[in-house]
């Protein structure tokens, strides 16, 4: 057991709740990153009119682990009273994929 699952707490059924449900069509890997061989996730925290970017390293190179590893730290953010996140479940634009009009 590493160092960051030692840290989370168990995860009850309902601990999961706390953020919202991915649509059928989301992408699996929503806010996860591969960054050499291990995955990373990066979201969005607001506490009243301030936002920071949160990206820290999973410590996995398994991805499966790592979207087990997103839920539950997302879940965590998701609890915090002072807190809201963003879940962004659709691929995020880039200006180079874009057709020019």
């Amino acid at each position: 057991m590493t160092r960051i699952e030692r840290s989370l707490p168990h995860t009850e059924p309902d601990f999961i709740q706390h953020i919202p449900p991915a649509p059928a069509d989301a992408d699996p890997n929503h806010h996860l990153w591969r960054n050499g061989r291990l995955w990373w996730i990066a979201f969005t925290v607001h506490r009243g009119h301030q936002q920071e970017r949160v990206r820290f390293s999973l410590q996995t190179a398994d991805v499966a682990l790592a979207r087990r590893r997103r839920d539950e730290f997302l879940a965590l953010f998701a609890q915090a009273e002072d807190l809201q996140i963003s879940i962004r479940f659709a691929p995020r634009r880039s200006g180079r994929n874009r057709k020019a009009a």
